[in-house]
């Protein structure tokens, strides 16, 4: 299995922002270190085993809990940067973004030399400024789940906070909130809401933080009654396929389903014709697998997502519901 970089990464930002006891995390500490080399020792073509976003997210957490990161580990990301390795597609807001707020905590932190500390400083700062290019005429830059990491790059680096690019991605994000249900996504947009990003948790006072957590009541969606259509279709372009719809099918579901219960219908439906395989994230159940024909990661490989005939969806399976009549594509593209 690839290392546990990204996962780790995750649980020590969130546990210095409950604000532990002294010592408590100092193993975790050196097993994210360790994964970090360990990711590197099984890298591919210039890249780590997981991924670029998964090692930046390693470095930002190692620099928010104050820890000096190897200089080699650092200039991976540094040169990837500059060679233009940080991602494609849909993952290049995300990636890009995480390499520089952890580029920006290790300059602001002073944790690496003066010479390094500038060209970092220069990186996340080129980065930003191609991140707010991507911006679409809606004020979403990438997707509706990247747009929270550009505006921390944004905050982090101090560009375009008075820019409209700024402006335009925080109304984007109040128009959205919707699409943020799940625990991840809500930890990645209210930082921003707040006008903070993931670098102000390491200059958290905790003995000034009150214990005010609550447990939170969720309530269930409410039951729409009735039935819906929705369509269907599976396509797989060359050259993984020499045919490109493989599956079309009306499937029939309650008012209030989701994508994944359409996905779950359609198995009961035809169970020798319609299969598919899920992993849990913390973003929730992601598509790994439809009709036998696996999406991989060093096939650089996905199954995306599309209202048709060619509208990405901006939330996942379990929380996107289609309308009555509507046509969903599940297409396994590339990133």
């Amino acid at each position: 299995e690839p290392p546990q970089t990204g996962r780790l990464a995750l649980y020590l930002l969130g546990l210095r922002a409950t604000c532990p006891p002294p010592r408590s995390h100092r193993t975790l500490v050196t097993w994210l270190k360790h994964y970090l080399e360990e990711d590197w020792i099984g890298e591919r073509d210039g890249r780590p085993l997981t991924s670029f976003y998964q090692y930046g997210l390693g470095v930002l957490a190692l620099c928010v809990h104050h820890k000096r990161v190897r200089e080699g580990v650092i200039r991976r990301l540094l040169t990837a940067q500059n060679y233009g390795r940080l991602g494609h597609h849909g993952s290049l807001v995300d990636t890009r973004a995480m390499v520089a707020l952890a580029f920006t905590c290790l300059e602001q932190r002073k944790l690496v030399g003066t010479k390094l500390a500038a060209q970092l400083r220069v990186a996340a700062h080129d980065i930003s400024r191609d991140i707010a290019k991507l911006q679409g005429s809606n004020g979403i830059i990438g997707n509706i789940y990247s747009t929270p990491w550009a505006l921390q790059v944004f905050l982090a680096t101090g560009a375009c906070q008075t820019e409209s690019e700024f402006s335009r991605g925080m109304a984007a994000l109040l128009e959205n909130l919707e699409a943020f249900g799940t625990a991840a996504t809500m930890a990645q947009v209210l930082p921003v809401l707040h006008g903070r990003s993931y670098l102000d948790i390491a200059s958290m006072h905790c003995q000034e933080e009150p214990d005010t957590l609550t447990p939170l009541d969720m309530e269930p969606l409410a039951e729409v009654p009735g039935n819906k259509m929705v369509q269907l279709v599976v396509e797989c372009p060359l050259p993984w396929c020499y045919e490109l719809r493989l599956y079309d099918c009306s499937i029939p579901v309650p008012a209030s389903a989701s994508l994944l219960d359409v996905l779950q219908a359609a198995a009961a439906l035809e169970p020798h014709v319609f299969k598919f395989h899920t992993q849990d994230t913390p973003h929730g159940p992601f598509l790994t697998q439809v009709l036998g024909l696996e999406a991989r990661l060093e096939k650089r490989n996905y199954w995306q997502l599309l209202r048709a005939p060619d509208t990405p969806l901006q939330m996942g399976i379990a929380d996107y519901r289609p309308k009555d009549g509507e046509t969903l594509i599940l297409r396994l593209s590339e990133w």
